[in-house]
């Protein structure tokens, strides 16, 4: 016959044993960095993070933007964001930058991931966003808002071009 001191001390006993499991789960999971990523990313449902920001009118008659650079697990894009009167945002597009590491470039003495600025000198300024690609080959990603089309157009530094 069990009495329920008996009984106290096996519900207690199991319940040592389910939470020394669970430790040693947890601590495997610390330890192991790949694991550790695999149970990241089973959990997160969007891994967005938001890397850089710039802003500013792209020529004297607008529109005003707000670009984003965005990592996530496919890679990097930028979010091209047109600022209303009211102050609110309105996605124009996204664009893909084909790559998966962050770049940095120097501009005017500043080292930037993101930039607004005129490359060609037309008047019109441009998105600037370097990357790296797997062999680490670095890119400047240039792209060119189009006012006829309302669109931006990749592009090329010019030749000679220094920030």
């Amino acid at each position: 016959m069990t009495t329920p001191d008996s009984t106290f001390k096996k519900t207690e006993l199991a319940l040592m044993g389910l939470l020394g499991l669970v430790a040693m789960t947890l601590v495997t999971v610390a330890v192991v960095p790949s694991l550790r990523t695999k149970i990241k990313e089973a959990v997160l449902i969007e891994d967005r993070e938001i890397i850089a920001k710039a802003n500013g009118n792209l020529s004297p008659s607008g529109p005003h933007v707000t670009v984003l650079k965005i990592k996530n697990k496919s890679g990097l894009s930028l979010e091209v964001y047109n600022q209303e009167e009211n102050g609110s945002l309105v996605l124009m597009t996204k664009l893909p930058l084909f790559e998966i590491r962050d770049g940095y470039f120097l501009l005017q003495g500043n080292a930037t991931n993101l930039a607004i600025t005129d490359v060609d000198k037309d008047g019109i300024l441009e998105i600037v966003a370097p990357t790296y690609d797997e062999q680490m080959v670095p890119r400047l990603n240039i792209f060119k808002f189009n006012p006829a089309t309302k669109t931006f157009d990749r592009m090329t530094a010019p030749e000679g071009y220094s920030p």
